[in-house]
């Protein structure tokens, strides 16, 4: 019975939304990338792509899900709870802040 369980339980988080939204974008940057790649120019600062998300939806970010190359272009993946308390996840040009996707 415990073995069942156990397997259904890895096999859940194997579909989880944060496993798979996770497995659509290669190369998660760290800290260190994100910053270098900050100082650069080449990507906003975090808290300028959440300020026009917070004007316009309302709300807060729920989790900060990382940095990602999308062929070839970083993108912001947020996890972001609105004013009516709906869980949505923002894919976010990290380079000029473009909402690219919402869901």
């Amino acid at each position: 019975m415990k073995r069942i369980i156990l397997s259904l339980c890895v096999g859940l988080a194997a579909f989880s939304p944060c496993a798979t939204a996770q497995g659509q974008w290669s190369n998660s940057f760290t800290a260190d990338d994100a910053r270098n790649a900050r100082e650069r120019g080449e990507i906003l600062p975090l808290k300028n792509i959440l300020r026009p998300i917070e004007s316009r939806y309302g709300g807060e970010m729920r989790r900060f899900v990382g940095l990602f190359d999308r062929n070839g272009q970083k993108v912001y993946v947020i996890d972001w709870t609105t004013r009516q308390g709906e869980l949505v996840q923002f894919t976010i040009n990290a380079h000029n802040g473009q909402i690219i996707s919402v869901s």
